[in-house]
């Protein structure tokens, strides 16, 4: 693997600022009359939406999988939960945890650990 690759941080920021820019315009829509958008949506759902496809590497595939699980917190709903953890399983049979992790860095790598490890992926 290389080439340009998008770090946890960055795809964390991001994401975050799209999950912000989906609740903005929910709560104009809602001003409006016209939302949408369920009543519980946190945002996460936009942006993961949003972010379908973006990332090409599967570090990173892996990464935005986290980041969607450890924001949705074990609220669920089920199926989404089970959707990025299938994800996850299938980047983790096609590529060792071990090879994917050769690429970050001391502390980019303790982090995507530490949120995997919450999450009871490790």
């Amino acid at each position: 693997m290389s080439g340009y690759r998008v770090d946890y941080y960055e795809i964390k920021k991001d994401f975050l600022e799209c999950c912000y820019d989906g609740c903005r315009q929910k709560l104009k829509n809602i001003a409006r009359g016209t939302s949408g958008v369920p009543q519980d949506d946190d945002g996460v759902g936009y942006a993961s939406y949003q972010y379908e496809e973006v990332y090409q590497l599967p570090i990173e595939q892996l990464m935005l999988a986290v980041i969607n699980l450890i924001l949705m917190a074990a609220r669920g709903p089920e199926h989404v939960e089970m959707f990025h953890r299938k994800k996850i399983k299938q980047i983790l049979s096609a590529h060792p945890l071990d090879e994917l992790l050769k690429e970050l860095g001391g502390e980019e790598r303790e982090d995507l650990l530490c949120d995997m490890k919450a999450l009871q992926l490790i």
